[in-house]
């Protein structure tokens, strides 16, 4: 491939010859040193010196040694490029520099940055590892601290779109929801819901950075989750949209109902420990095994039928789809109010009985370890469905640990779909005079039924009647290679 420019140069004091090529490879050899990069994908950013140029890089490194197992992960490292005369400086300086310009990066970011979340570590993950980046790559930014529930959404439904070209979140995967939420209930919707979202772990379960992360290649830390933010890549993603009579909301991750959702509620006693309290009252959970009575239906991608029957009231779904539509559009006149009324109705099945668990996910990952959906992908406009009815405690134990590598959907215990919408109608708890458990929404209480933990009438939602979801496909955008 022919080159751009090449030179004679010191590389960090070394003697080498460098070649910059048409596609932005970057090589140089010399007796003592060689290596290569790519400018758009391995630079950070890029200043002058006297006679020189400092490449800020994070390029990745050979293959390590990282917990007992062998991973790929980029390092930082400054090399330094030093000229014979003012003229070469200027010319691989510019050189360089369209690389970095026509590579679609952001110029200004708004970054939310959520102090309180995880084990409160948001604003020192900011100023030590994402501010630091974001002025290497000479990127703008104004940073904001949310200062409690609700806020993030409040400053995406009111921030001027204009003035950023993308919204970064430094926190847990609740406030990235609640800026999804925010950007879809505000009069310009349309347009604000195509500003590209990023998200940089700094939360307890962070499942959709580590998504973004694993689609992309990367090892799962706070700098490699900053750089693909700074590379400016995009790449779409489904929305679901949750309803309950005229309660709307919109979802990212995933919703979920029994054991799941017992786990992530149950334990926030157990907060201090950070991720690890999952653990624990996830055995405690298992001890105590619970099923819940209940049912569902859904609407199946071709191949996704499953073991559901024919949804037996095709008059039933078509009158839920569409009753409250006016309401919903009287109410949310002002924002995005989701596809549920346009669903097609002839293909439903549904499942009843007593269930374990029954988890609806929109992406691979719901934390750092926990990969409940291996095929789920960002914008196939599908929802994947994980179902258990029943099974051993040891069976049971054995799947949950099978979670991390996604090989829990070969067992034949659990059933794997996709579906493009889905309607939930939880009950009590399975051969007990106990009543009901929670539906989980983004690892927030959507509802709960009488007697469980905690007070449920500020609950969104009311457990027991049906909760339905739909997805739209693409609707919002990732800071993400595609």
């Amino acid at each position: 491939m022919e080159s751009l420019v090449e030179e004679e140069l010191q590389l960090d004091g070394a003697q080498v010859t460098a070649t910059l090529r048409y596609s932005g490879a970057l090589q140089w050899h010399g007796t003592t040193k060689q290596g290569c990069l790519v400018v758009q994908d391995d630079v950070i950013g890029i200043k002058r010196g006297e006679l020189s140029i400092i490449l800020y890089t994070f390029c990745m490194s050979s293959k390590s040694t990282i917990c007992g197992g062998f991973t790929r992960k980029r390092r930082r490292k400054d090399l330094r490029l030093s000229f014979a005369n003012d003229a070469s400086q200027q010319l691989w300086f510019e050189s360089i520099q369209v690389f970095l310009d026509e590579a679609g990066r952001p110029r200004k970011l708004l970054v939310i940055v959520n102090p309180f979340g995880g084990q409160g570590a948001g604003k020192t993950i900011f100023v030590q590892i994402v501010e630091p980046m974001l002025q290497a790559a000479r990127i703008a930014y104004a940073m904001k601290e949310t200062l409690f529930q609700g806020h993030a959404k409040d400053l995406a439904k009111s921030f001027d779109l204009s003035q950023f070209d993308g919204i970064v979140c430094v926190s847990g995967d609740g406030v990235l929801v609640e800026i999804l939420n925010g950007l879809l209930e505000r009069v310009d919707w349309k347009h604000a819901i195509r500003k590209p979202l990023g998200i940089i772990p700094a939360g307890t379960g962070n499942g959709m950075a580590k998504s973004v992360l694993h689609h992309a290649g990367e090892f799962f830390d706070i700098a490699s989750a900053t750089f693909l933010i700074i590379r400016g890549q995009k790449h779409a993603l489904d929305v679901a949209t949750v309803v309950q009579g005229q309660v709307r909301f919109h979802s990212l991750l995933m919703l979920s109902w029994g054991l799941v959702a017992d786990v992530d509620f149950e334990s926030e006693k157990f907060r201090w420990m950070g991720a690890f309290r999952f653990d624990v009252q996830t055995l405690i959970r298992i001890v105590n095994l619970r099923r819940y009575n209940g049912g569902f239906s859904y609407l199946p991608a071709a191949g996704s039928e499953g073991t559901g029957g024919p949804y037996s009231s095709e008059l039933e779904v078509n009158k839920l789809l569409h009753s409250g539509e006016a309401d919903s559009e009287r109410s949310w006149r002002k924002g995005y109010s989701g596809p549920l009324h346009s669903l097609p109705t002839a293909e439903w099945r549904s499942m009843e009985g007593a269930f374990v668990l029954v988890w609806l996910t929109n992406v691979p990952f719901t934390s750092e370890k926990v990969m409940p959906a291996p095929l789920a992908k960002f914008s196939d406009g599908f929802l994947d469905l994980i179902v258990l009815r029943d099974c051993s405690r040891w069976k049971l134990f054995c799947l949950l640990f099978k979670l991390q590598s996604g090989s829990h959907v070969k067992s034949k215990s659990i059933e794997y779909l996709k579906v493009k919408a889905f309607r939930l109608s939880p009950g009590g708890q399975y051969a007990s005079d106990k009543p009901g458990g929670y539906v989980d929404l983004d690892g927030e209480i959507l509802a709960r039924g009488q007697g469980s933990f905690g007070d449920a009438s500020n609950d969104p939602m009311v457990y027991g009647p049906t909760i339905e979801v739909s997805v739209q496909q693409g609707l919002a955008t990732l800071f993400c290679p595609s």
